[in-house]
């Protein structure tokens, strides 16, 4: 049968399903018989029926929302509708999280070690808004070894999940008792996993989302762990109550309060942002990832703002890798610092915190 009489028979069972957002060559349906089935149709349509949660006004923060874009957060909590909604590239992002969260609950639970799972737990400080969330596992006891790695092995998962878990089990259970505290499981890209190594914290985001946790709860440590999604690498970071941390906490729910209290828009963000964590600059990801990216900055959507800002991320700090290196300076280097300048910028105070990395020989453009 031709390609496109093909085609034709796919769009036409593709109409019967409503709003599906991607292409047939995107969904995997090419050259197939009239008479074929297909399994990526099904799985995909599945996928972006993720019901939203309808805008409504509201006077509390989820701990999922601290740390990120003040205008957002108050454009939300006056319900005001996005214009720029989770695409279905997103809702599976957020579902692929959800693959990874069971899997790990698996484990602790036939470790015998999972307390409780998906906790909703709430704090307010005097004065201030509340802020609700959900905690993804609290964990401790001792660990049962034989019967949990019997247990797993027969539950048909691919190998590298149960040797996986054979490991963490034969570890775990010779610790003895270990210390009850929650448990933040985060999937994250390649990109996203390397750069949080590389500079040697957990992001500000999940740093204040797990401390409401241990504060809600009086737990006086929790671990957010970090599964990678494209290599299942796997780290952990150490959070503590009391701690540091405290102080983001606080500051942000302030900030949040009273913007709310003073019926006061917040202003926008920077579109490109210094990132303590990763230690240069990055696409501001509340810009990029704004529900209302086109309302505030113009962008119709998230590939027009990194079409835009992804180059001159590179540039930035290609030429910060240069100054921190104390490598001479091009007069097209001399051209980025002055823009890096006039975004707000101090180049020298930047150089000092600037993540240590192999510098280019010659900066052409």
């Amino acid at each position: 049968m031709a390609e496109g009489r093909s085609r034709e028979i796919i769009r036409g069972s593709i109409g019967k399903w409503n709003q599906m957002s991607m292409s047939n060559e995107q969904l995997g349906i090419k050259n197939l018989e009239a008479k074929s089935w297909t399994f990526a149709l099904a799985w995909n349509k599945a996928l972006e029926q993720i019901e939203e949660r309808p805008m409504r006004v509201r006077r509390n923060l989820w701990a999922s929302e601290l740390g990120k874009a003040h205008i957002d957060l108050y454009l939300k909590l006056n319900g005001t509708p996005l214009t720029n909604p989770p695409n279905a590239r997103s809702l599976r992002k957020f579902e692929a999280g959800n693959v990874f969260e069971w899997i790990v609950s698996l484990i602790l639970k036939r470790a015998g070690i999972l307390k409780e799972q998906q906790k909703w737990v709430s704090y307010q400080y005097p004065n201030l808004l509340e802020v609700t969330g959900k905690a993804d596992f609290i964990a401790g006891g001792v660990a049962k070894k034989d019967d949990a790695i019997e247990s797993i092995s027969n539950l048909g998962l691919p190998n590298v999940f149960i040797k996986g878990g054979e490991q963490i089990l034969t570890y775990l259970s010779g610790l003895g008792t270990l210390e009850e505290m929650p448990l933040e499981v985060k999937s994250v890209s390649v990109f996203m996993f390397d750069a949080l190594e590389k500079g040697g914290n957990a992001s500000k985001i999940h740093r204040l989302q797990l401390f409401h946790y241990l504060k809600a709860m009086n737990y006086p440590k929790g671990r957010i762990v970090y599964i990678c999604r494209d290599d299942l690498r796997m780290m952990e970071f150490l959070v503590q109550n009391p701690s540091s941390v405290e102080n983001e906490y606080r500051t942000e729910i302030e900030a949040i309060t009273g913007y709310i209290n003073r019926k006061e828009r917040p202003p926008l963000e920077q579109k490109i942002v210094f990132d303590p964590d990763i230690r240069k600059f990055a696409k501001n990801f509340n810009v990029a990832y704004s529900g209302y990216l086109t309302m505030l900055y113009g962008y119709e959507n998230q590939k027009q703002f990194d079409d835009e800002h992804t180059p001159k991320v590179a540039r930035w700090n290609r030429v910060m890798a240069r100054l921190k290196a104390g490598a001479k300076t091009t007069a097209k280097n001399e051209e980025v610092l002055e823009e890096i300048t006039k975004a707000g910028y101090d180049v020298d105070e930047i150089s000092s915190k600037f993540i240590d990395v192999p510098i280019v020989e010659e900066v052409t453009d």
